[in-house]
């Protein structure tokens, strides 16, 4: 009997010294994203960094300004808006039906909602195939009307 009376002694000093996991900050579980400086933009020279030092560079896709605010604040160093948002978002079987129409209203939500990562737009399949010109006018286009890509994947 006093072996379980010390047992239940210790127990109870411990649950009052120790906190729950419930109740442990999520940055004490994992470690928590690294300070991020939300004000400065993710740069080239700034990839070029994190690589020479062997961080991880981190890429995510988003479509919608929900996940690109998400991704933002989660410290993501590239957000892509791809062309798969017709799988993904509209429910097609390809990515094939999605137009540049489509993509640039995807591309300006994500830019509202993603301030620090380097993003970076997809043209649609088909929309660049005829010619180099035509490549050239359809990225000037994207660039004028999304404001804040970087750069532009084929």
């Amino acid at each position: 009997m006093s072996l379980f009376r010390t047992l239940a002694k210790r127990c109870t000093s411990l649950a009052k010294s120790s906190r729950y996991m419930s109740n442990i900050p999520e940055d004490s579980v994992y470690g928590g994203p690294k300070p991020q400086n939300h004000n400065q933009r993710v740069t080239l020279t700034h990839l070029r960094q994190k690589h020479r030092k062997g961080e991880p560079i981190t890429m995510v896709t988003a479509y919608d300004y929900p996940s690109a605010f998400h991704l933002d604040s989660a410290g993501i160093d590239i957000c892509l808006v791809e062309d798969s948002a017709s799988m993904v978002v509209h429910g097609h079987d390809t990515t094939l039906p999605i137009t540049l129409d489509k993509m640039l209203v995807h591309c300006r939500a994500v830019a509202r909602g993603a301030k620090r990562p380097l993003l970076v737009g997809d043209l649609p399949f088909g929309t660049y195939e005829s010619s180099s010109h035509q490549v050239e006018f359809l990225c000037v286009t994207v660039l004028n009307s999304w404001k804040r890509a970087e750069f532009i994947r084929l």
